[in-house]
């Protein structure tokens, strides 16, 4: 986009809403250019999901659903504005709020606080999606160009019963954001929206950490990281540091004290990894307190530069809680721990005062030749990119997408010296004409199961309109986006998005999808059907660059049904915000399947008939469904006879 000019006090307007089967996507035009949008892992207090974007002077929050604010809180002018619908966009409480200028760190007064309504907000049968209850505009006079957010587990998961999480991080919204004159700030900001009052005041109750405030540096960051960790002393608290603990001791280490670990890395004169703790001083009203100010404690520089950053998300206490992934642009994934002490200690009485951090392993991508090259020229090989990386099984694996849609998972708990750089499964993604050779003939070496997914896959080859080829770039643009998720039995799993150029994935289930690559030899009992890698159709971000996908967290009402949970996403332009929704009935459903299932005693219906809706349900489920009409003694149908379908072994 060429526009460089915009009202900066302009909201956002109502969407312009298409359907795509069962997912509605809401397509919201941005008064500013978003270089990249997370949404918080937590929702406020009241239900609302916030989804924190990063634009060209500051942050933009947004909390959408939940509970609506009360008008009481606002103006007579607004609150006639609102009922006539005549609401300008130049009002001033919507104004971007400068951290320099306003008293964004003061206390939000009693008179201020946000009020809400008695009920949650009804939506439309017109308009079936909740709207935007608040926004934030906070200016920091610099494009924000990098956002960490803590990793908090779902509450279904074992990653949260097991995770001590500081109060800090339960009740506020806590950010790392790095911006471009190379500034590095922690910021945290109540989970509740403020007011219209308190944005008109400039009390947000903000608390605003300025890192390595004295650097001379002029480099800005590569990228971001953030989590958190113990204040001990390191090889006391190596020591103690044990998920497998009963629940009693857990519970009586709730009270120790907890630090927030922030890492970046900047490429100056010399390529280095930073790292930064923030003391939390204990506040019962607030959550904690950070310092206003805070020097790095631990340094290492790097061989090359780094791509990304991601902490581990296997929180404290668990050992591997302060690992961190570098991918850097040479095609080489490294983990490094800067808490960890270089060799194992033999006994506790190891010097103390050694210097921490440890490199733990290193995996590298295999060679591929530019295009237009020939085998005859191998010193031209270089190792495939890697585009981003996400830790996926409870951060004992690694997802990383390649250059050219290829993407693969590295898994570093039970990797082999001879198999260090084997991808334990690996897919591609975007067009076929960018896909590798060797890609291209594992993929026609055998004959592929007729699988819902890829029916669905070869209907669009056969029967949609051809799509262009990506253009070739010198710098590819791709993400990955890992959720953790409740898997069967209590076990770990994930839901993933992937997106290279213009396309974007998502992979369910990405527990089911590598075991059943594992079993695909023929000697196994799982089924070939199930949660795979489906493609999200429709994106429509009117000939922008697709800047990033996220995830919105899952609803309380769908935490258990694992890789079933119907999730959506947050995709981002670039002066485009685009809301991918999953379109749930507000009655009970009125379909022959759901009737012909709604008596039967079998709990597998509720979960066919999930698979039904997504269109992912198998041979299997259907004759399951035909069934429970045909046995009903006010069926639809009379009973059929069951018909197997099976494959040649």
């Amino acid at each position: 986009m060429a526009t460089t000019s915009y009202d900066m006090s302009a909201k956002l307007q109502k969407p312009r809403v298409s359907r795509h089967g069962k997912q509605m996507h809401l397509n919201y035009e941005c008064p500013h250019r978003l270089n990249i949008t997370k949404v918080y892992p937590l929702q406020s207090p009241r239900g609302a999901d916030i989804i924190i974007s990063g634009y060209d002077d500051g942050l933009h929050i947004l909390w959408r659903g939940g509970r609506p604010l009360s008008t009481a809180s606002r103006t007579v002018t607004e609150r006639v504005n609102d009922l006539s619908g005549t609401r300008t966009q130049h009002t001033e409480w919507n104004h971007p709020i400068s951290i320099h200028k306003s008293p964004v760190t003061e206390d939000i007064p009693d008179k201020d606080k946000p009020r809400y309504e008695a009920e949650d907000e009804e939506l439309d049968e017109d308009e079936p999606y909740p709207s935007f209850a608040q926004e934030l505009k906070l200016s920091f006079g610099s494009p924000v160009l990098h956002l960490a957010l803590p990793n908090i587990p779902q509450p279904s998961t074992t990653l949260q019963s097991r995770a001590q999480l500081p109060l800090l991080v339960k009740q506020r919204i806590v950010l790392a954001v790095a911006c471009a004159d190379a500034s590095l700030r922690l910021i945290t900001l109540p989970l509740t929206p403020p007011s219209a009052s308190a944005k008109r005041n400039g009390r947000l109750g903000a608390q605003i950490c300025d890192l390595s405030p004295s650097s001379s540096s002029s480099a800005m960051a590569r990228d971001v990281a953030l989590t958190w960790t113990n204040s001990s002393s390191l090889p006391a608290a190596e020591d103690q540091m044990d998920l497998d603990k009963p629940q009693q001791e857990a519970s009586s280490a709730n009270h120790e004290k907890l630090d927030l670990l922030v890492a970046s890395s900047t490429s100056a004169h010399l390529e280095t990894l930073t790292f930064y703790r923030i003391p939390i001083a204990f506040n019962d009203l607030t959550g904690g307190k950070i310092p206003n100010s805070v020097n790095p404690f631990h340094a290492v520089p790097l061989s090359s530069s780094s791509q990304c950053l991601r902490f581990s998300t296997a929180q404290y206490p668990s050992r591997q809680h302060s690992r961190l992934l570098i991918a850097d642009v040479k095609g080489t994934l490294k983990i490094y721990d800067p808490l960890a002490t270089k060799g194992r200690p033999s006994s506790r009485g190891t010097d103390a005062s050694a210097e921490p951090g440890a490199w733990i392993s290193a995996f590298n991508t295999a060679f591929q030749m530019p295009k237009g090259a020939t085998s005859n020229y191998p010193g031209l090989a270089q190792r495939r990119k890697i585009v981003d990386v996400a830790w996926v099984s409870g951060a004992k694996a690694a997802l990383v997408l390649l250059d050219r849609g290829e993407w693969g998972v590295w898994d570093i708990e039970a990797v082999t010296q001879k198999k260090m750089n084997t991808f334990a499964i690996q897919g591609f993604i975007g067009s076929a004409d960018a896909a590798p050779s060797d890609l291209k003939n594992r993929s026609t070496q055998g004959l592929a199961p007729s699988t819902p997914n890829t029916r669905q896959q070869r209907q669009e080859s056969l029967f949609g309109a051809p799509k262009p080829a990506a253009p070739a770039t010198t710098s590819p643009r791709g993400g990955v986006c890992a959720v953790a998720t409740a898997g069967s039995h209590g076990s770990l799993d994930d839901s993933v998005v992937l997106w290279y150029g213009s396309e974007a994935y998502h992979i369910s289930s990405l527990a089911s999808l590598w075991q059943r690559s594992l079993n695909s030899s023929g000697k196994d009992i799982g089924s070939l059907y199930g949660p795979g890698l489906s493609h999200i159709e429709g994106l429509d971000l009117s000939g922008e660059i697709l800047n990033g996908i996220t995830q919105f967290p899952t609803r309380s009402t769908a935490l258990n049904l694992g890789a079933l949970s119907q999730r959506d996403f947050a995709v981002t332009g670039e002066y485009r915000l685009v809301i991918i929704q999953s379109m749930r009935p507000q009655t009970p459903a009125k379909s022959l399947f759901t009737q012909a299932t709604a008596g039967a005693g079998n709990g597998s219906s509720i979960f066919d008939q999930q698979l039904l809706d997504r269109g992912e349900l198998d041979l299997g489920g259907m004759d399951r469904l035909l069934d429970g009409m045909g046995t009903r003694t006010n069926g639809f149908a009379p009973a059929v006879t069951k018909k197997r379908v099976g494959f040649a072994g």
